[in-house]
């Protein structure tokens, strides 16, 4: 099961997160980006859906390249 969340950080700002959890009490968390707007919480939101969505990074963060 894999769900996006937000959480409040120390400097104020709203982090965006997927959270995959596919076992009891095991999670792997990707961070998506960080907001200090509403427009931007939003906009981070909709592509943490997408990245769902599309299945990308289902063990955790996608590889770079």
């Amino acid at each position: 099961m894999a769900y996006v969340r937000t959480v409040k950080t120390a400097s104020g700002a709203r982090a965006v997160q997927i959270v995959y959890s596919p076992h009891r009490g095991s999670r792997d968390i990707e961070h998506t980006g960080s907001a200090h707007t509403d427009a931007d919480l939003e906009l981070l939101k909709a592509v943490a859906r997408q990245r769902l969505a599309a299945g990308q990074g289902l063990v955790g963060p996608a590889p770079a390249g």
